[in-house]
């Protein structure tokens, strides 16, 4: 086990890293930091950060190491599958804008030609379905759209466009299942057509859970 030292006078600073995209990554990244740099690992974050990234947080000795240092390290560091980490800077980039059949499946559409099916969500218990797709959007859909459902999630960054913010279907209406079932079902650009993966319930249970997220800003 490697042990982590205590400075006096340190500083405390996070980082948002890229990168993290097995379970094994967390503890190859904290442990090779480790042997390479005199530093304290006070955290690392996941989940509900208010970026979508993963956050680390260190200790360290102003005098003897920079933050800089700390950003090359990481970025010279491999995971178990030869990936490597970055530090994360600057804003978030603009999500990709919502197509136009999107804008459509969101509006209440009237006699608005529909570019898509037209369904009806078959069940009825929204909160239990809600609770069973939470569990399937973590372990499938979180590491491309994050845990808030931002786009932004840790393998997001090496597509050719990114995932579109999930809580524009917060709370919208039937009018829009069709389309989010169809979505689900056969994928687009970089999405996989989950309906090789998931089941009909499953699909429907993730729509729902999809329906309960909010922008963190409007909380």
């Amino acid at each position: 086990m490697v042990s982590q030292a205590v400075f006096a006078g340190t500083v405390e600073e996070e980082f948002k890293i890229e990168g993290l995209i097995s379970p094994a990554s967390p503890k190859a990244l904290q442990s090779a930091l480790l042997k390479k740099l005199a530093v304290k690992i006070i955290e690392l974050r996941l989940k509900k950060t208010k970026t979508g990234w993963p956050v680390l947080r260190l200790q360290f000795d102003t005098e003897t190491i920079s933050r800089e240092k700390i950003e090359k390290v990481i970025g010279e560091i491999e995971d178990p599958a030869g990936h490597k980490y970055k530090v994360h800077h600057g804003p978030l980039l603009a999500n990709a804008p919502l197509l136009d059949e999107e804008q459509q499946a969101i509006a209440i559409l009237g006699d608005t030609p529909e570019a898509f099916p037209i369904m009806k969500n078959p069940i009825t218990d929204k909160a239990a379905s809600a609770n069973r797709g939470e569990k399937l959007f973590v372990n499938n859909c979180v590491k491309c759209h994050g845990f808030t459902g931002n786009g932004y999630g840790t393998v997001a960054h090496g597509f050719t466009t990114w995932p579109r913010q999930l809580w524009a279907w917060n709370n919208t209406g039937e009018e829009t299942d069709g389309y989010l079932f169809w979505f689900i079902t056969n994928g687009r650009s970089d999405m996989p057509p989950w309906g090789l993966i998931l089941s009909e319930n499953e699909r429907w249970d993730l729509i729902n859970y999809i329906k309960t997220l909010k922008n963190p800003g409007d909380e």
